[in-house]
């Protein structure tokens, strides 16, 4: 295995670890949103806290394994990468998003729960992003 054959693998895990770990957080946040009550609310802050780091991980890792492949074969060039780095900006959206949304549990306020749209949209994102990067279309 070559050094950038393991920065693509890298840069995959850390893809699927950003994207489960948004599910996740939704999951969390859904569930923390509907606690009425405040010693179970104090619980699930607890996780939700410890649920919100996993999504910068993973996407720091995709982010830096995958700029490695961006700039060193060039990727920037394909018309595909610009279809596939546009759902990419709208990930980070929804990341931003949810994060801010657990910053506001943490700060004490009370927070509604997501979208229900979201986690068909983070589905439908990851589909779009993988369907581009295997397609290859537009070319």
């Amino acid at each position: 295995m070559t050094l950038d054959k393991l920065f693509l693998s890298l840069h995959v895990v850390g893809a699927l670890m950003w994207v489960g770990s948004l599910f996740a957080l939704t999951a969390f946040l859904e569930a923390y949103a509907a606690e009425p009550d405040a010693a179970p609310r104090g619980r699930l802050l607890k996780y939700l806290r410890e649920a919100a780091i996993v999504p910068d991980v993973g996407a720091t890792i995709a982010i830096v394994f995958g700029a490695h492949w961006l700039f060193k074969f060039k990727l920037y060039q394909a018309h595909y990468m610009h279809a596939k780095l546009a759902l990419v900006a709208v990930l980070i959206g929804v990341h931003v998003f949810l994060k801010l949304k657990a910053k506001r549990a943490k700060k004490g306020e009370v927070i509604t729960k997501p979208p229900v749209f979201l986690k068909p949209l983070l589905t439908l994102l990851v589909l779009g992003i993988v369907t581009f990067v295997i397609s290859k279309i537009p070319s």
